[in-house]
């Protein structure tokens, strides 16, 4: 084979890893788009490197057990290398599919980093197992990664007793103050676009049946509205919250803690945090975690009811006394 030709292919090849990643392609339709023969598409599509799969009738790479190439600059590797240090710490069973990820992502980053991320690989493993979340959480990526359906018995925290849903899932989004992730889709059962908890879907079963995500679906505006996960069916509402003098002061101002937030510094060395979030139940224990060191300002509910929560908390410790 001349060295024209080797190139050639070698150039075909890299285009026909992209396309099978994106959708699945006949053989025909593969020769169409890359305007060869149907003999040479079958005969390239062997050497690739990669498990395909059929789906209707035609060849699609299987996404579930395909590693792809990636090229790192060293402060994309260290981008990289944080966020893979947040998962570990924030997974407190044991996940062969993170430890997996977090091993295959230390060979491509420089030896301190992959040193840690070894490290942190390790103490994933060592942590509680059990196979019915990891199922869970297996079907839940099958079915959203597909676009299919989902069978879902989920207990919600103030429920008596499970409910079923036939959910279809748009979104998969991470818990930002804790270890949790959520699923955001419509549920058949509520007739409505719903969050659930994944900590929380008992079991989950992938359908036949496949759907779309409407094209005006979109989370980022709730998102960017919310405290962390939670959204309002109504306006942001206002969250002013003042920080004594101090470490709490100079604590709050070196941090982002929210897109919205405006930071204002007293006098006294205190500074208000304000921010508008879609839903102030979450803001709750990050409020409580100060304790005297916050104060809230408005809105005037959510001050009165941090106010009920700390004097019962201190009656319970005045009792115990």
């Amino acid at each position: 084979m001349s060295a024209s030709r080797a190139a050639t292919r070698a150039e075909r090849l890299i285009k026909m890893e992209q396309l099978y990643l994106q959708r699945p392609f006949s053989d025909a339709e593969m020769a169409e788009r890359l305007e060869v023969n149907r003999t040479t598409v079958f005969k390239d599509r062997t050497l690739l490197p990669a498990p395909f799969i059929k789906v209707e009738g035609r060849w699609q790479i299987d996404k579930r057990h395909y590693l792809s190439n990636v090229r790192l600059t060293l402060f994309e590797a260290l981008a990289l290398y944080l966020a893979g240090k947040r998962m570990a710490r924030h997974t407190y069973l044991s996940q062969p599919h993170v430890a997996s990820a977090l091993e295959k992502l230390a060979t491509t980053l420089p030896a301190p980093m992959k040193t840690q991320l070894v490290k942190a690989t390790d103490r994933v493993l060592k942590q509680r197992k059990d196979k019915v979340r990891l199922e869970v959480l297996e079907n839940l990526a099958t079915a959203w990664s597909e676009l299919r359906k989902a069978d879902l018995t989920y207990f919600s925290l103030r429920a008596q007793a499970p409910l079923m849903h036939v959910f279809s899932i748009y979104l998969i989004e991470p818990a930002i103050w804790s270890e949790g992730i959520y699923v955001i889709g419509y549920s058949d059962t509520h007739r409505k676009v719903i969050t659930l908890r994944a900590e929380r879907i008992e079991d989950a079963h992938v359908l036949l049946t496949k759907f779309e995500i409407p094209k005006d679906f979109s989370m980022t505006p709730r998102l960017n509205d919310a405290w962390g996960i939670w959204t309002g069916p109504d306006a942001p509402v206002q969250v002013r919250l003042r920080f004594s003098a101090g470490a709490a002061a100079r604590r709050v101002q070196e941090t982002t803690w929210h897109g919205s937030q405006e930071i204002v510094a007293e006098p006294d060395g205190g500074c208000v945090l304000s921010v508008r979030v879609g839903n102030t139940t979450e803001m709750k224990p990050f409020i409580r975690q100060w304790g005297p060191d916050c104060e809230v300002l408005e809105p005037q509910t959510l001050r009165v009811e941090i106010a009920a929560e700390m004097a019962a908390a201190a009656a319970r410790y005045s009792a115990a006394a």
